[in-house]
């Protein structure tokens, strides 16, 4: 999602910190402009281009003219607006109707999922297939689709309520069995398996395979990891893994989608490394996984934290985008 971040240059030293904090996302401040451009045509254009508008809200932000120019330019072309408190202060009344997101003091790893998930839920309203984007133009070229003809192949009633709640409706869902073929990539797997299953379902459908790639046995298991992970368990997995100093691994989500003419894959990843043992009480491999910049597993996390680095969650929405780009939902 592009971010476009409006803050007081008195509160300058505190917007690197959320530049790390968004990293997953394509973040935009006025530091980036180099001499002699036309800076107020900038930013308008950099405004009108983001999906976002974030506003460090502070008493300075309130007295600043251009912040407050900003603002008026984002409100007048509906941009979403997220205030983001930085000092404690009353919500003034121009500000009340939007959910602000407090992130006043030192930025913590709790402060930094609550941005992400803050951000999240304005993230799945644009790019909801089943709303017309902000930023696009109506495209006559677009295939009709309706909603209760996009299938989702799985027999996992969890992931079923996940993709769901991201998009906010009710999914029809098949439990044809398709078998994985044997691939270290998972992206590959993902193909395969969902292109069987448009043939049998002659639906557009779509199908979610995920993976933990290590990177001291070359992306091993990949593709392979559910039927490695079952027979062989997760203690044995860290077990195996002891002999080498090299602990990286990802943690990969892929989705793939196919209606009969485009067939295509979304791929997201969040870095990590494997656990000496395993802790938690997690879904799948989430007890031997601990997201870097972390000091826990995955299956150690609460919801909210395992939702704010979600793999995906990151790969739904570059879905949702497609969908949005190219279907004219009914």
């Amino acid at each position: 999602m592009k971010i476009f971040i409006s803050y007081a240059h008195d509160d300058t030293s505190r917007i690197l910190e959320f530049q790390r904090a968004l990293e997953i996302h394509e973040v935009w401040f006025d530091h980036r402009l180099s001499v002699g451009q036309e800076w107020w045509n900038e930013i308008e254009r950099q405004i009108g281009a983001s999906h976002c508008f974030v506003l460090l809200l502070s008493p300075k932000s309130l007295e600043s003219e251009y912040c407050q120019k900003e603002l008026d330019l984002a409100i007048k072309l509906d941009k979403p607006i997220a205030p983001v408190m930085i000092e404690e202060m009353a919500i003034p009344e121009r500000l009340s109707k939007f959910q602000v997101i407090n992130m006043v003091g030192d930025l913590t790893l709790e402060s930094t999922v609550k941005l992400l998930n803050g951000l999240f839920e304005i993230e799945r309203d644009v790019f909801n297939p089943l709303k017309s984007s902000r930023n696009s133009v109506k495209k006559e070229f677009k295939t009709k689709l309706a909603i209760s003809d996009l299938y989702f192949a799985t027999t996992n009633t969890r992931k079923k309520r996940m993709y769901e709640q991201i998009l906010n409706t009710e999914l029809q869902t098949t439990s044809i069995h398709l078998d994985d073929i044997q691939h270290v990539d998972a992206g590959e797997v993902a193909l395969d398996k969902v292109q069987k299953a448009y043939e049998i379902l002659k639906k557009p459908v779509f199908v979610d395979h995920s993976s933990l790639a290590v990177r001291a046995w070359g992306g091993f298991p990949g593709g392979l990891t559910t039927c490695f992970y079952v027979p062989v368990g997760l203690n044995n997995i860290c077990k195996m893994l002891q002999p080498f100093e090299d602990k990286y691994a990802d943690s990969i989500s892929v989705i793939a989608f196919n209606d009969g003419s485009l067939r295509r894959k979304f791929v997201s990843s969040v870095p990590g490394r494997i656990a000496e043992t395993p802790r938690g009480d997690g879904y799948s491999w989430n007890n031997i996984f601990i997201p870097a910049g972390f000091d826990k597993t995955l299956g150690e996390m609460t919801e909210e934290e395992v939702l704010s680095l979600s793999s995906r969650r990151r790969a739904m929405i570059e879905f949702m985008r497609f969908l949005q780009a190219n279907y004219d939902f009914q």
